[in-house]
């Protein structure tokens, strides 16, 4: 008799244990999830700034600086107002196609969404991403060219052609690094969607 109310005494611990065992756990698994969600939140915050610059810059600051330009510089010829035009369309161009990638990624959303539909919209908006760098190689190959052109007065200024070049080139690389990055960062949602779906 004495056994069997020591089994139950001992049976009754380790219930008592595995309650505390599970209430861990359970708060573990809130916390990791917590986190998990967190982190997303931080990653697509990052890249929803990146993009709301980028338009802003689109929108607001080269329409600004092309018409600046164009009134001081109008009566210099196409060389000069021509530049201005230039701009403007480049930044049209790469308006439309950020604004492109940036839907189809649908950002706000992308936490609510199953895996699969995730997965189709980060691979869309990365062919979007690639498609848009492959279009804008041309005339921003084109507006880089002139600018130096321009820099340098339209002669053989080694020095200052130099420094636009390597100017020019730190921003390009910069640009490049950034979307790595974030196509890093998407990568990473995926992974936290997945967990916490999964």
């Amino acid at each position: 008799m004495s056994e069997q109310i020591l089994d139950l005494n001992e049976l009754q611990e380790l219930k008592e244990q595995f309650k505390l065992m599970d209430a861990k756990l359970e708060k573990q698994r809130i916390l990791n999830e917590m986190m998990l969600e967190k982190s997303m939140k931080e990653n697509l915050s990052h890249i929803e700034r990146w993009y709301q610059y980028r338009l802003r810059v689109c929108t607001f600051s080269a329409p600004v600086v092309s018409l600046i330009f164009f009134l001081k510089y109008y009566d210099q010829g196409i060389a000069y107002w021509g530049f201005c035009l230039m701009i403007m369309a480049v930044a049209l161009l790469e308006l439309y196609l950020d604004r492109r990638s940036y839907n189809a990624l649908n950002i706000s959303n992308l936490p609510n969404l199953s895996m699969t539909q995730a997965t189709e919209n980060v691979i869309r908006h990365k062919k979007y991403r690639s498609m848009s760098n492959w279009i804008l190689l041309i005339p921003g190959t084109a507006l880089v060219a002139w600018t130096i052109l321009l820099a340098s007065d339209f002669t053989w200024n080694l020095h200052i052609i130099a420094i636009t070049t390597f100017t020019l080139g730190i921003s390009i690389l910069f640009g490049l690094w950034q979307s790595k990055k974030n196509a890093k960062r998407l990568d990473e949602v995926l992974e936290q969607i997945e967990s916490m779906k999964g």
